[in-house]
């Protein structure tokens, strides 16, 4: 028979390793996400600009899948050429999620429908459900 003081010692490691442990990693996690945590105010989400932001078309210059094979929205980086409320057309760099199905109607030429911030430095592509149209002058 095993003497007491092994068996002690192994519960002692078991209490340590599932009760102490975890708390004391969970504290040093918790406080390293806040230090790195910034005051900034949180980024504009795609559906706020969806649903805020103001009317526009955009002819579509560039397009970059950047999901995997197997994403069913993968996230595409799209060069537009935006023109919003009447102002001069302007270029912008818009990262959105789109459905794969949808995917191959984004191609260069094409307009589509936007959905532009006030200070005209982020816009969101409205998915419609028919393909968008193609540019006249292309």
């Amino acid at each position: 028979m095993p003497p007491a003081l092994p068996a002690m010692t192994q519960a002692l490691a078991l209490l340590l390793l599932f009760v102490v442990l975890p708390f004391a990693v969970a504290g040093g996690v918790i406080g390293f996400v806040s230090w790195r945590s910034k005051d900034d105010p949180p980024p504009v989400r795609t559906s706020d600009i969806l649903a805020t932001g103001d009317p526009g078309e955009a002819e579509v210059l560039t397009v970059k899948a950047m999901g995997g094979f197997l994403d069913a929205r993968p996230m595409v980086r799209m060069g537009l050429r935006v023109q919003a409320g009447g102002a001069t057309p302007f270029d912008l760099e818009v990262t959105q999620s789109i459905p794969r199905s949808s995917l191959r109607d984004i191609r260069p030429g094409v307009r589509v429908e936007v959905r532009v911030t006030p200070d005209r430095s982020r816009a969101a592509v409205v998915l419609a459900a028919g393909p968008p149209v193609p540019d006249a002058d292309a």
